[in-house]
């Protein structure tokens, strides 16, 4: 038998209630032969292949056991025929079942625990979001790639961790060890860029004994060197986006490995190996993108830091409480594909059109 409770039900059950009891009736009934939802207070479901009787107080009596509280004068109370037939008509409604890689019973528990304080729009919110709108209309060239690198990383993250607690069982206690691998792949990426950009510097002064004359006598080389970084930040974008692609397809194989020791081991290493990959990918954006758009000036350091930390943002909250739950996780990785596909061929297109003289 599994049991579990939802909501709470006095005498009357909301839209956002009965949405949530239905998509909960939804995913049970693919394994479980009898449900049973008891109104005490909050709303228990019992399911079992075995019968299940709702009969309580008289069962009780049967047994002949002592209880204080739990007598049949209340249980008769809370398990009126009504009250029993109210909840059934609601779980009797058309939902989506829960799965583990559409958590939709998630949306619908915070869409019903928002309804109890009747949450609004009001003037600060609204002008908050139209501001955001007008940012992200503005974003262009390196400050969009790190906006939709950004977006990627959260996104992503939340994805991995929720891959995690579905094949792992939990999640908490490993919670730590995922943040330090994503950090330290954060550091890895820029450290390859920079280490890269200083050879390659090296390499220059090596070859042209005075490199500042050589760049006076040839006005090409920046915006060439421009070019050559805005094709690099676009392969790391479609990096991004084949990673988000391949995510998807990967961790279904995952469920495979089995629960022994080994295979769980094993399936951790993974994961922590695709957050390393993950983020070293996006780590090595940022360097890339300050060499391109970076002018020397705080706000030129603050445009591309506000465009990652925006996209960071979005990525996290909407992940989070809106776009796994409705679309999936495969749903999720998609659209963070196409959104870092987008801001390759934006920063590609627009260093392409630029002029070089």
């Amino acid at each position: 038998m599994l049991s579990f409770a939802l909501g709470r039900y006095d005498n009357y059950v909301s839209p956002d209630l009965t949405r949530m009891l239905a998509s909960a009736r939804q995913s049970l009934k693919p394994s479980f032969q009898n449900v049973l939802m008891i109104p005490g207070g909050r709303i228990f479901f019992l399911a079992s292949d075995g019968p299940l009787f709702g009969d309580i107080a008289a069962r009780i009596e049967q047994r002949q056991i002592k209880t204080k509280l739990m007598n049949r004068h209340y249980l008769d109370a809370m398990l009126r025929p009504d009250r029993m037939a109210d909840l059934a008509r609601a779980a009797a409604q058309p939902a989506a079942a829960n799965q583990d890689n559409s958590p939709v019973l998630y949306h619908y528990y915070l869409r019903h625990w928002m309804s109890q304080f009747q949450p609004g729009c009001n003037a600060l919110q609204a002008v908050l979001l139209i501001l955001l709108c007008i940012y992200l209309v503005r974003l262009r060239g390196a400050a969009f790639v790190l906006f939709a690198s950004g977006f990627a990383g959260s996104a992503l993250e939340v994805v991995l961790l929720l891959a995690f607690q579905v094949l792992c069982g939990s999640v908490y206690h490993q919670l730590g060890v995922i943040v330090t691998v994503f950090m330290a792949g954060l550091a890895l990426g820029a450290l390859m860029v920079n280490r890269r950009s200083r050879r390659q510097e090296v390499h220059f002064k090596s070859v042209i004994p005075n490199p500042q004359s050589a760049i006076d006598q040839s006005p090409l080389t920046s915006a060439a060197t421009k070019l050559m970084g805005a094709k690099r930040l676009a392969i790391l974008a479609l990096a991004i986006a084949g990673y988000s692609i391949l995510l998807p397809l990967l961790l279904p194989l995952l469920k495979r490995a089995g629960s022994t020791a080994p295979s769980l081991f094993a399936v951790k290493t993974i994961i922590a190996l695709l957050t390393l990959i993950l983020a070293t990918l996006i780590g090595m954006q940022f360097p890339l993108a300050n060499r391109l758009e970076f002018d020397g000036t705080v706000a030129g350091a603050s445009r591309l830091y506000t465009a990652d930390f925006v996209g960071a943002f979005l990525g996290a909250l909407l992940a989070s409480t809106l776009l796994i739950p409705l679309i999936g996780m495969t749903g999720v990785c998609l659209l963070t594909a196409v959104l870092n596909v987008v801001s390759g061929a934006i920063v590609c297109g627009r260093k392409a059109a630029a002029p070089v003289a």
